[in-house]
């Protein structure tokens, strides 16, 4: 079987994630969108660099993929933020910091100001209880990002300063690998809100594709860290079902055909139900706590 490709081009994902802002901006001159978002790029293009083992995007670069295919905020498909009490094990904060942080890049793009504040706050506050509130330093952030929540140029930079903390934190306490939980759960967001939502599937679905192909290294990413504190057996395990549900799909087999390409892929109304399921069912466990 032809060997599909286990992570976007990394100069593609870049490319695509500067045209996707450009394209989220639309009340900002042309001129100014492109500047800032060549900004943001390189904020988080140096990130990636610096630990690329698995090329795994930011939770703002899938947000931004699906809101470029026409995914339009829904506001009863994300987690909500009173689920927060709930989240009483290492396991489920680290696992809903990424599920919130999915939520919040969702509701910034899609211009909901006291969503973005309400999830800023959840992400801020399970960045505490992990031990991370360095990130947040002493509220500044917090009050940067509700003070300009109207200006989606500002509210970026923050994301991305916020998310150049994070890995700072891991880096200098040797924890690199807890990036790898929670960008899955990010990932399994990302997907959940793709694949559930009322906006047109038709274009939505070639993106839910595209996730896909990355699938792979983000089971990798996750099962390369090594704290023993952490139950995550069950993440792996369903990623892996996923996985193999989507190579089992007829249409993926045909990429044994060596002139057959992701992009050419299609999924019937049934595989993609039972893709979703699979999603959601994960997705249920780790809300749940």
């Amino acid at each position: 079987m032809k060997k599909i490709n286990s992570f976007i081009p990394f100069v593609s994902i870049c490319m695509l994630f500067s045209v996707l802002f450009a394209c989220a901006e639309a009340p900002k001159k042309e001129a100014d969108a492109e500047e800032v978002t060549e900004e943001v790029v390189a904020e988080e293009t140096e990130t990636m660099e610096e630990d690329n083992s698995f090329m795994l995007p930011s939770p703002i670069q899938i947000a931004a993929i699906f809101n470029r295919a026409g995914l339009e905020y829904e506001s009863d498909l994300t987690n909500p933020v009173h689920n927060l009490s709930n989240y009483n094990t290492k396991t489920a904060k680290y696992l809903n910091f990424g599920i919130y942080s999915a939520d919040l890049a969702y509701a910034v793009l899609n211009n909901q100001q006291q969503p973005a504040i309400d999830y800023l706050n959840s992400v801020r506050k399970l960045s505490e209880e992990i031990g991370m509130p360095g990130i947040f330093g002493s509220g500044e952030l917090i009050e940067s990002f509700e003070k300009n929540i109207g200006n989606q140029d500002t509210v970026l930079r923050i994301l991305t300063t916020i998310k150049r903390r994070t890995d700072e934190y891991l880096a200098e306490n040797s924890e690199e690998s807890k990036e790898a939980i929670f960008f899955s759960a990010a990932w399994i967001e990302g997907m959940y809100l793709g694949a559930n939502s009322a906006s047109d599937q038709t274009k939505l679905t070639p993106k839910i594709i595209e996730q896909m192909t990355i699938l792979d290294n983000v089971i990798k990413a996750v099962k390369s860290q090594n704290d023993d504190t952490m139950d995550i057996t069950f993440l792996v395990d369903g990623l892996t079902e996923v996985l193999a549900t989507f190579n089992g799909f007829e249409e993926v087999k045909m990429l044994e055909n060596e002139d057959t390409e992701i992009e050419d892929i299609t999924l019937t109304p049934e595989e993609l139900n039972t893709l979703n399921e699979e999603i959601t069912a994960l997705r249920t466990k780790i809300i749940n706590g």
